[in-house]
């Protein structure tokens, strides 16, 4: 019993010193606090773990972009302790921001804690790098990576504003902006990395930047363009379900060009069979159209029933190149099944450079078996195929002889021929690794 009550206190204490009770204090105390502590290294490190060295806070009367400006000015990346590195500025009642910053030039602005209740729609268009920067100018920023979380309609014009003063932006993320509806991004030099994330009602966006090689998109399928965009390499189109109820599959033609020299794709199954599909179905397409360039494809889906490897291996015919496939199951993920015809008649091809598949989340065994003899089958490739397990040892696939199958048999009226898992052996050549696109 008495051990039972040291362990309770024990545990009391231990969620008092969790407590962060520093960073709520005014900083007016803060600010004593700091002017009779000697901050040596050891002594710098606690405060910015604490964050001491790590805030400031500006209430109404001053200039959004001034404050910004000297914000940025002052930071000095060889002696990041020196001045703070987050800053919360308080435009008015319902428009406060929250700025930090790290290192490498990087600047985030959070609008989240202002009002967000019944967020108005708007449109943005956002237009980077596009002024002359021959001659040098005190109202230039540099800034290398710029992040925006939940802006609104109250402040997206502030925000166009100051960007407009920033010098080569390189990598732009937008996220969880509510109330978005439509979005322009120009970028006519250095603007390489654009992601728009889980702005729920986002219903268009275009992109113009001529150097963009990387695109990252998360949430409901929208309308995308993209012009101008000549060096893309990297895509992910993480779309939860689509955001029209009609969709019309010939809009997203000019879309399916763009993407076909990357490298590195991210798709759901459900976007290939109601969009891609058709439109790669098309003579045309079926004739002329390749995906040349794509080494590494991450295919999302809510089952792997026929309809579903069906559209897999229709897709796969037009990824010649392709080296490692990912397959993830997720039954959360948005399902057609029934609603549209598949391709049903799945023509035979060939997958020379297939060397690695990687599967997660299949219920059955069988499954994965079918896969694989599918690829065999269809592609005459036999790569190696790797069951990617949560918190366990990755398990390959291989096939055996059917004489030599003891024990649990892997045998059903559907496969060809006799497999058993083993543990995967460590792998230093670097085509087991994770695709560029997961967490």
């Amino acid at each position: 019993m008495e051990q039972e009550s040291n362990t309770d206190d024990s545990d009391s204490t231990t969620s008092k010193i969790d407590e962060d009770y520093i960073s709520k204090l005014p900083d007016e105390v803060l600010t004593q606090i700091l002017s009779i502590h000697p901050l040596d290294s050891g002594s710098k490190a606690v405060a910015l773990f604490t964050g001491l060295l790590n805030r400031s806070s500006i209430k109404y009367g001053q200039d959004f972009e001034s404050v910004i400006g000297d914000f940025l000015l002052n930071f000095d990346e060889n002696n990041p302790l020196k001045m703070p590195r987050k800053l919360e500025f308080h435009l008015s009642k319902d428009l406060i921001i929250t700025a930090s910053i790290g290192m490498n030039r990087k600047l985030n602005l959070d609008f989240s804690k202002g009002n967000q209740e019944f967020p108005r729609q708007f449109g943005w268009e956002i237009v980077l790098n596009t002024m002359d920067f021959a001659h040098s100018s005190p109202h230039l920023f540099s800034v290398k990576t710029l992040k925006l979380t939940s802006v609104n309609y109250l402040s997206c014009e502030l925000v166009s504003s100051l960007i407009s003063k920033f010098r080569y932006v390189e990598s732009l993320i937008i996220e969880k902006c509510d109330g978005l509806r439509s979005l322009r991004v120009e970028g006519l030099a250095k603007l390489m990395n654009l992601s728009v994330l889980d702005c729920v009602d986002l219903k268009s966006v275009c992109v113009e930047a001529l150097e963009l090689k990387s695109l990252r998109y998360s949430g409901f399928l929208c309308w995308l363009s993209l012009k101008n965009v000549m060096y893309l390499e990297d895509v992910k189109l993480d779309c939860k379900g689509p955001g029209f109820k009609h969709l019309k599959h010939g809009l997203y033609n000019p879309l399916l060009r763009a993407i076909r020299d990357v490298k590195v794709l991210t798709l759901h199954g459900w976007m290939v069979m109601e969009i891609f599909g058709p439109l790669l179905s098309l003579e045309h397409n079926e004739q002329h159209f390749k995906f040349s360039k794509l080494e590494d494809l991450w295919w999302i889906d809510s089952c792997m029933e026929d309809d579903n490897f069906n559209s897999l291996f229709c897709f796969l015919r037009f990824c010649t190149s392709i080296k490692r496939l990912f397959i993830s199951i997720d039954t959360r993920s948005y399902s057609t099944r029934g609603e549209h015809e598949s391709c049903t008649k799945v023509q035979k091809g060939r997958l020379r450079k297939l060397k690695v598949v990687k599967m997660e989340g299949f219920e059955k065994e069988e499954d994965i078996m079918l896969l694989k003899e599918h690829l065999m089958e269809v592609f005459n490739v036999e790569p190696r195929v790797v069951e990617v397990r949560k918190g366990m040892q990755g398990r390959c696939l291989l096939r055996i002889p059917k004489r030599q199958a003891i024990g649990k048999t892997t045998e059903s009226n559907k496969l060809k021929f006799s497999y058993k898992f083993v543990e995967e052996v460590e792998d230093n050549t670097g085509l087991c690794s994770k695709h560029p696109h997961m967490p």
